[in-house]
């Protein structure tokens, strides 16, 4: 189905973007799902506008939590999804976001001498395969995924997949004054078995884990410039409008700019995705729900980051404010 996908910003109604010239309105065939892991569901776009942002709530803790995405974007069409989870480590209970499904806040722990990473931790958001020390990756008959070995470089005109995913990274993070960031073949690797699954969540324990994840449905490995730049930047940048310089945002509408910080994220040096055609296979969501009787797409897009971006009261470090550079989609350089 072809369908016009325009910016977030515009779809929802968002007042006061300073992304005036980044308004856009492209046609692409899409699904979305994003985690800091971030991730979208595929549903029929909300009528109303998307709840306000609750004011921000800033803290002092030291101690390093990192979010992940799960959750259905009030903005994304039929047959599209993205999902974004928020976790911090912590096993004390916040108030839970109304969006549906409901993302869970957990509050970060008191402040600490040292800073420590916590890798997110599986949520009732989605019910991903249990870790095991046996398990074995088989690779799939078919092609696992669409990204072939690559140098870190890429050139003006990219024409691989791997070319493609850096330089539409690279040209909104410096929107941001973030540094480039380059291709990384094991994240890509990783991110391959992960789509392989064809099960629509996130994992980020695979291969060790310790990265970040963004991840989308219903989108080609053609196309994986719409997922970039359609879908984790123009589709969230402007949810993100009056949280610059708050090293602690309020996480209540996590889900609808945690793909975008991620992307932008400044301590993020190298990313890696991969995108698996699931045709014929068994294509679900974490709860086991059939994907294709929903409409959505056989295609699953893993983007893997290292370091892994949305570190609790490190935002104001990392996510830079907009350069107001003039807006591109998904065929920009290309």
């Amino acid at each position: 189905m072809r369908y016009a996908l325009a910016a977030a910003a515009l779809a929802a109604g968002v007042v006061a973007v300073p992304y005036t010239k980044r308004d856009i309105v492209t046609d692409v065939e899409v699904v979305y799902q994003t985690q800091y892991v971030t991730v979208t569901a595929g549903e029929e776009p909300a009528t109303s506008a998307p709840a306000s942002t609750a004011a921000p709530a800033t803290t002092s803790a030291t101690t390093k939590a990192h979010f992940g995405h799960h959750w259905p974007s009030s903005w994304i069409k039929p047959a599209s999804t993205t999902t974004s989870v928020y976790v911090a480590p912590s096993s004390e209970p916040a108030p839970v976001s109304s969006e549906a499904p409901s993302s869970t806040y957990v509050a970060p722990p008191p402040p600490s001498t040292t800073s420590t990473y916590v890798a997110p931790a599986p949520t009732s958001t989605y019910v991903a395969p249990p870790p095991s020390s046996t398990s074995v990756y088989v690779a799939p008959t078919t092609p696992a995924y669409s990204a072939p070995p690559a140098s870190s470089a890429y050139s003006a005109t990219p024409t691989d997949y791997a070319g493609k995913v850096v330089l539409h990274h690279n040209l909104h993070r410096a929107n941001h004054s973030a540094p480039a960031l380059e291709w990384s073949q094991s994240l890509a690797d990783t991110a391959g078995k992960i789509a392989a699954s064809c099960v629509y969540a996130h994992n980020v324990d695979m291969d060790n884990g310790g990265y970040g994840q963004n991840i989308a449905a219903g989108v080609k490995g053609d196309d994986i410039t719409s997922v970039i730049t359609d879908l984790f930047y123009n589709g969230e940048v402007g949810y993100y409008n009056n949280l610059y310089g708050q090293s602690q945002p309020d996480m209540t509408n996590f889900h609808l700019w945690g793909h975008f910080s991620q992307i932008v994220w400044k301590g993020t040096t190298s990313v890696g995705c991969a995108t698996q055609d699931c045709t014929g296979k068994k294509w679900v969501d974490g709860d086991g729900n059939d994907l294709t009787a929903k409409h959505i797409s056989p295609y699953f897009t893993v983007c893997n980051y290292q370091s892994p971006g949305n570190y609790a009261n490190e935002y104001a470090d990392n996510v830079g404010v907009s350069l107001k550079q003039d807006s591109i989609g998904p065929s920009y350089g290309l």
